[in-house]
């Protein structure tokens, strides 16, 4: 004979499921729908305030985190570490708290290692005094590299 308790039992619990695989497939929609917006998007592009001085950018992040393209302005004095107190504050483990200075002096911009432990480069080679720094520069700090651009000497 024909049951129809089970038969009840039976279409609520297919229902329940279907229910379910329709919610996670959903959220899975959600999800990518998020992440290729944001992909599509890129890094924030807003535009920077002109600085007198010119700016930092970086073209290889190592394994920071730190976003390709990021800008930081430079200033007369510009000190690069890992200390959030510094100027130009990279999160990388090879980084000293100051690593570097960065300075506006007479003859141009120097680049000066403030006696850390992985040294600092300038275009590959590693800079031991006052350093004389040129526009399209690369510094390397840690596994970061940062392209200088001056606006002005």
């Amino acid at each position: 004979m024909f049951d129809i308790a089970n038969l009840s039992i039976g279409v609520i619990l297919l229902l329940l499921r279907v229910s379910v695989v329709f919610l996670l497939y959903f959220f899975l929609w959600q999800v990518l729908r998020v992440v290729a917006r944001d992909l599509h998007v890129g890094p924030a592009t807003a535009p920077q305030a002109a600085n007198p001085f010119g700016q930092l950018v970086v073209v290889s992040s190592g394994q920071t985190g730190i976003p390709v393209g990021k800008i930081f302005p430079l200033s007369p004095v510009t000190i690069i570490g890992r200390s959030t107190e510094t100027d130009v504050a990279l999160n990388d483990t090879f980084l000293s708290a100051e690593h570097a200075r960065l300075s506006r002096q007479d003859a141009g911009w120097m680049l000066e290692d403030l006696h850390s432990t992985n040294g600092t480069y300038l275009n590959g080679f590693e800079v031991r005094d006052l350093t004389e720094v040129h526009d399209t520069d690369v510094i390397r700090v840690g596994r970061v590299e940062l392209k200088v651009m001056l606006l002005a000497v």
